[in-house]
């Protein structure tokens, strides 16, 4: 039995991969039931109910970011009877109690994938250009951004070119960093350095300088699995 609350749209899909015929999916739903009167008519009312139903077919609304599990009740209520069709709508911040007769390695591994998307990205990839990078890891089913990395630098012509090569130092050295944190070659298979122009050049030197100087293993050790590819944009 797992609790499980999906925050994102990622967590639907991960939910969608992971909710299979057969299994129960038990959440607050809302049903519309129908009241007898004193006067003898009968008056329809939308009640919130908790409801387990036996999962039949499941479909993932990814524009309304909700995903709908239809299949029959198998959980006493006095509204909804042992065996009726119901559709419950699982939304972002909506809880919900998932069974499996047998969690087999399938599952557990989309659980995993779920609780740490990073651990099975196994391609890291720094898009950049001058003054703005980012970090992304890529995985079988998502790309998820680790960081952003923005530095003004100033114009590189006249004076100001002192001011340039040391804004532009900085740049590379905030991306170190936040490769460094983010990218780990135990799970990663390559790192594409990307960039329009000459950026991907500048920072692959100063991050392999800068690895061999201060002896930074991860770097000195997996260098033959960071490329360079020429992009038309930085974003």
């Amino acid at each position: 039995m797992g609790l499980m609350e999906p925050v994102d749209s990622d967590d639907l899909w991960f939910a969608y991969n992971l909710i299979a015929p057969g299994d129960s999916v038990m959440a607050v739903t809302v049903r519309k039931v129908l009241r007898q009167m004193a006067s003898g008519s009968r008056d329809a009312e939308r009640v919130k109910l908790k409801l387990e139903i036996k999962v039949e077919v499941v479909d993932y609304d990814k524009e309304g970011s909700v995903l709908r599990i239809r299949g029959k009740n198998i959980l006493e209520n006095e509204h909804v009877k042992i065996g009726a069709f119901h559709t419950l709508e699982i939304e972002l911040h909506r809880a919900f109690v998932l069974r499996k007769d047998l969690w087999d390695s399938l599952a557990l591994d989309t659980l995993h994938q779920a609780a740490d998307p990073t651990a099975s990205a196994d391609l890291a990839v720094v898009l950049m250009q001058e003054g703005l990078a980012h970090i992304l890891l890529v995985g079988r089913s998502m790309t998820i951004t680790r960081s952003r990395i923005e530095t003004s630098i100033p114009r590189k012509h006249g004076p100001a070119i002192a001011g340039y090569e040391s804004a532009l130092n900085k740049f590379f050295e905030n991306v170190l960093q936040a490769f460094l944190k983010h990218v780990d070659f135990n799970v990663v298979r390559c790192a594409v350095i990307a960039s329009p122009g000459f950026t991907k050049d500048q920072f692959h030197r100063h991050l392999l300088l800068e690895a061999e100087r201060r002896q930074l293993r991860p770097i000195i050790e997996n260098k033959s699995r960071i490329i360079l590819v020429h992009t038309s944009s930085g974003y």
